[in-house]
């Protein structure tokens, strides 16, 4: 069924598989697609057929956040943006069905934290996860700086947020970033087999499973400092210079201003 130019939705049987299908532009997250993913997860959460959710890119996962768009962004503009993302990171972090990232290409940036809101995150060999912002000056602003700490722990967060430095689908097995890693042709089966198997278990006993682990590590307050955070990035001229630095191809020079 189709579902818009840039993402997609596909179902088998008990699986959902929603796919982000604009590969010349590496599945890049702008506005329209935002939304459009929080209508598409709307709708398997409503459909009672659908028992598991698979989310996967062509090509690649997505490379993040339009940086285009971000552009032009003022403060408030950045803030709006910035909860739109936490909606739909939200939304599948709490949605009753289990939600399985399949992961090929890159994952960075806001890529990255709609695969940290997942249950399950496999991975194929060529998959490459990153936090970059700070390259843009900026910061996560998905959840990032709270899901990717609770994931994988504060040192190596710290790591990866600090330094925008990009991991190897090895590595992010290592440290507990992907569950396990795949060669690319077995992606998708292993994907469908481990959403199947999850869709044969009780729906009830899952939800309450999730909503209990959920509960355990609350990040409201958190993701509010987050989105702040973000926010105030817009404002400084080092949010200026890594994005025009981005878009001219070059090596940014910060000022700490």
């Amino acid at each position: 069924m189709g579902t818009g130019e840039k993402i997609r939705l596909e179902k088998k049987k008990e699986i959902g598989i929603i796919i982000l299908d604009n590969p010349e532009f590496l599945n890049v997250l702008d506005t329209q697609s935002i939304k459009k993913l929080g209508d598409l997860l709307i709708e398997l959460e409503n459909d009672r057929q659908t028992r598991a959710v698979i989310i996967t890119g062509s090509k690649n996962f997505s490379a993040g956040a339009d940086i285009k768009e971000l552009k032009d962004k003022d403060p408030e503009q950045a803030e709006v943006f910035s909860r739109l993302g936490h909606a739909v990171c939200d939304q599948i972090e709490n949605m009753d069905k289990p939600v399985i990232a399949a992961v090929r290409g890159y994952a960075l940036g806001g890529g990255c934290e709609v695969a940290l809101a997942c249950d399950i995150r496999i991975a194929s060999e060529n998959a490459k996860f990153g936090q970059p912002e700070v390259n843009l000056g900026l910061i996560a602003g998905f959840g990032g700086t709270q899901r990717l700490t609770r994931l994988i722990g504060i040192g190596k967060a710290k790591e990866m947020i600090l330094t925008g430095k990009t991991i190897d689908a090895r590595e992010a097995a290592s440290i507990g970033l992907a569950n396990s890693v795949v060669n690319d042709e077995e992606l998708m089966e292993r994907a469908e087999e481990t959403a199947y198997m999850l869709a044969q278990k009780s729906p009830i006993s899952i939800g309450f499973a999730k909503r209990l682990i959920n509960e355990n590590q609350k990040l409201e307050r958190q993701l509010e400092i987050e989105t702040a955070s973000f926010s105030e990035c817009f404002a400084t001229e080092d949010h200026r210079e890594g994005i025009s630095a981005f878009l001219e191809k070059r090596k940014p020079t910060f000022k700490g201003v």
